[in-house]
Formats: structure tokens, C-alpha cells, sequence
């Protein structure tokens, strides 16, 4: 089975879509693992980062390629879909003139805006009460399906989550093992991951009982608490500077030491670069600009990922 993780923070503009697609590149191409990306977010950022936008759109709209939508369409429409239909394969950029062969990725689609309404309308009528509860985990089961029957063929899925708690987002929590929050360091970005915590704690007890009451084979999972990733943190002396480092020992003073990875990503030009052309920081030496920049960062990122490794097991 795959260690699935949700990747999340309700303040946007913290580094979480590229911190979970460099996870993904570093599993693969430091520790040979298996992953399969899929972009929850209807802003399909991950997706656009991950296979270039011209290719997103000539999948998606030209060509009308199977996205996270048509899995969730198939559950409206009580219908099949077979997991190889909406994987792709080969697609996530390494290097310029590579792809992974060890990361697939499933789409996002810019029509997710209004699935969370959808899903919030649908009722499905049983014999009794809890008929009527297993229905409604079977509307919290629609990704988790999707990864259970491809189970086999990855050690890793990351979960690319919106900025929310939508029955979208609840759908990730509820296949995940673990969610991890990518933060920087200032206020804004940190004050809500206590608020983080305590939803997830909520939905682990109502999810526990919603599956104890239906009468469900097995125990309920619940979804563990991976840790906090930094990103963008300025460096002074070989360390974070004072005004980030205070934010960061206060944050594991609040969480707990062990909240906190030991490893973060500095700040600099050099992802953005990457990004710019659909490039994993790692392939600096591919990059037209900032490569030095560039450089440091994966050196970062890469250690980043080894305690992603060590941690989330």
C-alpha cells in the first residue's frame, strides 16, 4: 500500500504546489519511489507546473482528456472509470529533454469550482439511517478508491490540496495517512495551522464514528499530523535570520518540537526560474537563468525530502 499525503494550508502564496512537486521529483529520483501526484485544486496550478500549461490544455480541452473531474462525474453518474483513463503517465517534466518514468500525476480541472456544491447536494436515499451513512462515505471515498485500486504500483501519493476544508479537500483527508502543512515563515502563514490541527482532529473523530455506526468491516485510519515543511526563509550566518528564526522556534514551542521539519527550503529566485519553464529546481543546470540560485535551493530541497523520507513512513 502507498503512503498517501495530503499537502495543505488555507493561506495561498506559501510554496505548497512546488514544495509537493519537488517531494515528488526528490522521492523518485533520490530514493527510486513511486509516486502518483494528484491536483485537487481547481486553480490546477500543480497541474500547469507539472506537464507545462500548452500540454495541460492541449489534454484537457483539445484533445478532452480524462482529468480529476471525470473520476468525480463517474461517482454523479454511477458509473466506472478505470484508474489507467485518468492517470497520466510519463508526462511530469525532469530535465528538458526528460520525463519521470516513476511519477504520474492525475489532472486538476478549472471546473472543480463548482463540484464542492455538487457533492454537497448529493443525497442518496437508503432503508435506513445508516444506509444513508454508508452513502455518505462513499461520497468521502471517491479519491480513496481511485488510489486503492492502484495500490500496487506506487510507494508514495501526495494530495495537492485547495485552500479549504470543502468536501473536496475532506475527500484527500479521508484517503490520506498523513497531511503535511508547507508554511513560511511570518504570522499569517503560521497562525492557522493550530486551527489546521483541530479540523483534522474533528473530521478523525466524525469519520471514526460515521464508520463505527455503518457498520464497516476493518477499523477506521485515521489521518496523522506529518509535520510542517518551511519554505522562503531567509538566511543570515548560515542559519534563518532572526525575524524567521523566531517565528519558527515559536511555532514549534506552540506544535511541539517534532512539528516542525529540521529541514527547510531557502528563499531566492532559483524555483521560480525552474518553474518558468516547467522545470524541477533539481535540473539547475538545464535552467536559462539562476542556476546558482537555482543550485542552492535543490541542495535544500533535497534534504528536504530525505527527512520526507525518514519522517512519513
Amino acid at each position: 500500500m502507498p503512503i498517501v499525503v495530503s499537502m495543505i494550508n488555507w493561506k495561498g502564496g506559501v510554496g505548497k504546489t512546488s514544495l509537493t512537486l519537488h517531494l515528488a521529483a526528490g522521492l523518485a529520483s533520490r530514493h527510486s519511489k513511486r509516486v502518483l501526484l494528484i491536483d485537487l485544486d481547481a486553480q490546477c496550478n500543480l497541474s500547469f507546473l507539472a506537464v507545462g500549461l500548452s500540454r495541460y490544455v492541449n489534454h484537457t480541452y483539445k484533445s478532452n482528456g480524462s482529468t480529476l473531474k471525470t473520476i468525480f462525474d463517474a461517482y454523479f453518474e454511477r458509473s466506472k472509470i478505470k484508474p489507467k483513463d485518468v492517470i497520466l503517465s510519463k508526462n511530469v517534466r525532469a530535465r528538458a529533454d526528460r520525463v519521470f518514468t516513476q511519477v504520474d500525476i492525475v489532472l486538476s480541472h478549472q471546473e472543480l469550482t463548482l463540484l464542492d456544491m455538487k457533492l454537497a447536494r448529493e443525497k442518496r436515499s437508503g432503508r435506513d439511517h445508516r444506509e444513508e451513512t454508508r452513502f455518505e462515505i462513499e461520497k468521502l471515498s471517491v479519491i480513496k478508491n481511485i488510489i486503492d485500486e492502484v495500490s500496487d504500483n506506487y510507494d508514495y501519493v501526495l494530495l495537492d490540496c485547495p485552500p479549504n476544508v470543502n468536501l473536496v479537500t475532506q475527500n484527500a483527508f479521508f484517503a490520506s495517512d498523513y497531511y503535511v502543512v508547507p508554511a513560511i515563515p511570518d504570522f499569517l502563514s503560521t497562525v492557522g495551522i493550530s486551527q489546521i490541527a483541530k479540523y483534522m482532529d474533528q473530521f478523525n473523530q466524525d469519520y471514526r464514528s460515521m464508520w463505527a455506526y455503518a457498520g464497516l468491516s476493518d477499523n477506521y485510519v485515521e489521518t496523522k499530523f506529518g509535520g510542517i515543511i518551511f519554505n522562503m526563509v531567509d538566511e543570515y550566518g548560515g542559519g534563518p535570520k532572526d525575524g524567521h528564526n523566531q517565528i519558527m522556534t515559536s511555532t514549534a514551542a506552540q506544535l511541539g518540537s517534532g512539528a516542525i521539519f529540521k529541514n527547510y527550503v531557502t528563499d531566492g529566485d532559483g524555483m521560480s526560474a525552474a518553474a518558468q519553464v516547467n522545470l524541477p529546481v533539481f535540473a539547475f543546470s538545464d535552467l536559462p537563468r539562476s542556476q546558482q540560485n537555482a543550485e542552492k535551493q535543490a541542495n535544500y530541497m533535497s534534504r528536504v525530502v530525505d527527512e520526507f523520507h525518514k519522517r512519513i513512513i
